[in-house]
């Protein structure tokens, strides 16, 4: 049995849609998707499971890679933008957790990669809440149904040592 927190109360907003990376509505057909008539938040997709919208944010995470959002900087500034976050702040959370200069360039991103930028962007969205209710399994099985795809290391010159 797959996990689902959908709007369960006293949970971070991620997690009670389960869209730890608050993606938010539009018309794209995720997989999972509950449909914007049955959606109860009024800003952020839900998703039946956690997996679906882990799977999400890693398929979103990709495509902006393969359209030229090949740092840490770039992703999180279309996906955080600075009006509404502390861009800042959260490019070096992310960069940190990767071990990556925040302008190292992805070239190729591994299955561990893309995990491991996604819990970083899933912690800066939801805090420590997060701990426990978010497992390497629940990333894995997000994985699993992440479908074939060209899965863009980064550049190991530019590796925080």
């Amino acid at each position: 049995m797959f996990k689902s927190y959908l709007n369960k109360p006293n949970l971070s907003r991620g997690l009670r849609n389960n869209n730890p990376g608050n993606l938010v509505k539009t018309s794209i057909a995720w997989h999972g998707k509950v449909p914007h008539s049955q959606n109860k938040d009024t800003r952020f997709e839900q998703f039946i499971e956690l997996r679906y919208g882990i799977r999400a944010k890693m398929r979103d995470v990709i495509n902006d890679i393969f359209k030229g959002k090949n740092t840490v900087t770039k992703l999180i500034n279309e996906f955080a933008p600075a009006f509404e976050n502390n861009t800042v702040a959260y490019i070096a959370n992310v960069a940190n957790a990767l071990g990556i200069l925040p302008t190292a360039v992805i070239t190729t991103i591994s299955e561990e990669f893309l995990i491991d930028l996604c819990k970083a962007i899933s912690k800066v969205e939801n805090g420590s809440q997060m701990d426990g209710f978010i497992t390497d399994q629940d990333y894995f099985d997000a994985i699993a149904i992440l479908g074939k795809t060209q899965i863009p290391v980064v550049d190991s010159k530019k590796k925080i040592r």
